[in-house]
Parts: C-alpha cells; structure tokens; sequence
C-alpha cells in the first residue's frame, strides 16, 4: 500500500470519527436540551405540587378548626341542654313534691268518701304531670345514650300485682275488664332492673286502656326459657286489647317519637308520643325486642321477652299498700330545703313515722343547726340559693368544725333524675338520694338502710 492510500484511509477514518464525534456531541446536545426541559417541567410539578400540598394542608387545618368548633358549639349546646333540663325539672317536680306529697299525706287521714275521691283525682292528675316530665327526661336520657339499667333481686309477683292494682282503677273508671295471666313456673325472685320493667308495663297497659273503650286489656306473663345451669331466665309478656287498632299503613310510625297513629287519636286521646319509643329502647337496651300485631278497629297485641337473672332464695322486699303503715322511725333528722312546700311534706311524712325533725331553709343555717344540736341523719335538697347541698356536704365532711360529725349520714333530695347528677351527689359525700317527688316507700327504704349500715338507731 502506497503512502497516498494510507493517507486516504486515515483521512477516512478522521472523518468518519469527527462526523461520529459531531453526532455524539448533536445527541448529547439534544438529551441534555430533553433533560433541561423534563428538569424544567419537573420544577414546575413540583411547586404545582407544594402549592396544592400547601392549600390541601390549609383545607385540613380548616376543616379541623371548624370541627373543632363545631365540636365546641354542640358540647355548649349538650350542655346548655342538659342546664335548661334540670332547671326546669327542679322547677316542675318542686311544685308536684308539694301536690303529691300532700296528697298522699291527707289521703291516710279519716276522710269523707268524697274528699277522698277529689284527692284522688288530684293525686292522679300530678302523677300523670310527673309521668310526661319523666317521658321527656327519659328520652332526652335516650339521646345522650345515657340510659343505665339496675340489677337488683326483686319479688316478680309483687311487681306486677302492685302495677296491675295501680291500673285497675284507670280500667274501673272507663268499664273495662283488667286481665292477668301469670304463669306459676316463673321463679319468684329474679335480677333486674324492677323500675324500667314496671315503667314498661305501665306504659304498655296504660296505652292500651287509654286507646280502649269497650272491652278488655290483658296481661299474660309467661316462663319462656329457665336454663338453671347458667341462671338465664327469660319471661315473656303479651299486652292484649280489644281497642280502636292501628292501621296497617301506621304501624310503622307506632315507635317513632312524637308520632302517634293518626291526628285524630293525638287530639282524642292526648299524650306526648314519647311513650312506646321509650318502652322499645328500654326493651332493646336489655336485650329484648317490642313487636306489635294490630287490626283497625278490633284492637292490638304487644309482645316482648326480656332477659334476667335466676334468685335461688326468696326476696324479703314486700309492696306495702300504706306506706305509713306499722313504720317508726326512731331519729332526730334535720331537713334542708330552701321551699317551704318540700318542707312541710318531708316534715309530715317524718312525723308520720314518729321522727323529731327540724327544718333549716338554707345550706348555712343547716350549718348553724349541725354545729348546735346532735342530730341522727340530714336529708338535704341539692339546688340551693346561698349555699348547695353539695357545698353544705363538702364542708361538713371536710371541715375542722365539723370533725366529730363528719360521718354523718347525708340523704340528697334532688329533682334532676339525670344519671351525672345523681353520680355527683354520691361523689359529692352524700350517701344516698332520694328523687322529687318524694315517694314516702322509697324515703323510708332509704332511711332505714342508712340508719343500719351505719349503726344508728
């Protein structure tokens, strides 16, 4: 090969590099011009991103703020509700702790048939007031999920002669046939809750007796399962009548509150339309479920089966028709309240039972008394102008002063049947409360129990 065609073929092979040189240099341009714009792009994204990320995070934050103070603004409301409730509760049961409570006083006097009668009726009328303020107290109960359930032994039989004898008087007034079916093999002595399950008969018969007008109501109590190895008994109870029915079309709206079946039978027959949305809650919450079967015109069936709790001995509690019968307390009890009508039924109810009492009209003259005078028990109302019950408890428990009484037994009047309120009255110092109006049965159950728990007379 001669040297020209060396010369040419190194001068090929230049070119060819410098050209491929040239094309590198053309594609690395171009990737790094792709790189600088997808870079460039990239930024862009990137800040559209932190911008959105930025005013998402900003939504969230007020979406929080405002939750917050939606939170805020329904727990004032909650409250505010819960305040306007037990003030108006107070404000109501003061007046009907005066009405009943004398009532029932009066009532175990010698009197003329006649008077009897009136007094009856009078006692009757602020017990059906006292029955709508406790149907919206236990819905508002319902609401808040606040609803609590006892379980305690009680006598079956007694509660539902004493509920049965209670309604036969509403059934009486209107000519009706009062029914009672009760199944002997159901055990005595059960575990429960005895004042929602007499709330619940109550309820369900007293309906059926308004909503009846010719005919009968009966009651049917039956053992449904016994299982003696785990102790479950479960009872059902059938609440039939020969009344006005329910439309098939409104059977739907029977449990829903406020609704009753039609117009026509609110502006007949009257109530709050409370009534059957609380006996199914009640039923639910232990349990159990209300059904109901009805025909228009020919009348209605009420069934439900609730569980409870096998007693294998007999309970001691008895329902006593008089309760000033054959029962002496043996006590000096100051009473604490600022109203003189609570005063006066609480003084007689005592004096009935042969109690010494005396009555201070504020949480300070309580005080002034307490410091003076031995006394064996307190009753004290909660809600009180000056000085609370709970302000007067707190310093009898904790105050030098009162040192040597301290333990004394304190008994809550109270008219806010809330369970809150009666748990900060127990918390409070108080050992026991009583609610308005005042039932004389339950005053002297609690009283009693003090007295011996704590080794008084």
């Amino acid at each position: 090969m001669t040297d020209q065609n060396k010369y040419d073929q190194l001068q090929r092979a230049f070119n060819r590099e410098r050209k491929s040189r040239k094309e590198a240099e053309r594609i690395i341009e171009q990737k790094a011009l792709e790189l600088y714009y997808a870079n460039k792009d990239l930024k862009e994204i990137n800040k559209t991103l932190e911008n959105r990320i930025i005013e998402r995070t900003k939504d969230i934050e007020r979406s929080k703020q405002e939750l917050i103070k939606a939170k805020v603004i329904a727990e004032q409301a909650t409250r505010a509700k819960s305040e306007f409730l037990s003030n108006m509760t107070h404000e109501l049961r003061t007046p009907l702790n005066g009405v009943i409570g004398l009532s029932e006083i009066v009532l175990n006097e010698d009197l003329s048939k006649n008077v009897k009668d009136m007094l009856e009726n009078i006692k009757f009328s602020a017990n059906h007031l006292s029955g709508v303020i406790n149907e919206i107290l236990d819905f508002s109960k319902i609401e808040a999920g606040k609803t609590t359930f006892e379980e305690i032994e009680f006598n079956l039989p007694e509660l539902i002669n004493s509920s049965y004898n209670n309604l036969t008087m509403s059934a009486k007034s209107k000519g009706l046939e009062l029914l009672l079916n009760y199944d002997k093999k159901i055990p005595n002595t059960i575990k429960g809750d005895p004042v929602k399950l007499n709330q619940i008969l109550n309820n369900i018969v007293g309906n059926a007796l308004k909503f009846t007008d010719n005919g009968f109501v009966k009651l049917s109590c039956l053992l449904k399962e016994h299982n003696k190895s785990t102790g479950k008994v479960i009872i059902s109870f059938t609440i039939e009548d020969t009344g006005i029915g329910i439309k098939k079309e409104n059977l739907d709206g029977v449990f829903k509150s406020f609704i009753q079946s039609d117009n026509s039978v609110s502006r007949k027959y009257g109530g709050t339309g409370l009534g059957l949305t609380i006996t199914r809650n009640f039923i639910e919450l232990q349990g159990g479920k209300l059904e109901v079967s009805s025909e228009y015109g020919m009348g209605s069936t009420f069934y439900f089966a609730l569980p409870f709790k096998y007693v294998s001995h007999e309970s001691k509690v008895s329902i006593s028709v008089n309760p000033f019968e054959n029962k002496t307390i043996d006590a000096t009890i100051l009473v604490v309240d600022d109203v003189a009508i609570n005063q006066l039924v609480v003084s007689k109810i005592l004096s009935k039972w042969n109690a010494v009492v005396d009555i201070a009209s504020s949480g300070k003259e309580a005080l002034y008394l307490l410091g003076k005078k031995t006394y064996d028990l307190v009753l004290m109302d909660v809600q009180m102008p000056e000085m609370s019950g709970i302000e007067a408890t707190n310093i009898i428990r904790n105050d030098k002063k009162f040192e040597h009484i301290s333990d004394i037994p304190i008994i809550a009047f109270t008219a806010n049947a809330f369970d809150d309120s009666q748990r900060h009255v127990i918390e409070s110092g108080m050992n026991a409360f009583v609610s308005k109006p005042v039932k004389p049965e339950k005053l002297y159950e609690e009283i009693t129990k003090i007295m011996e728990a704590t080794n008084r007379k």
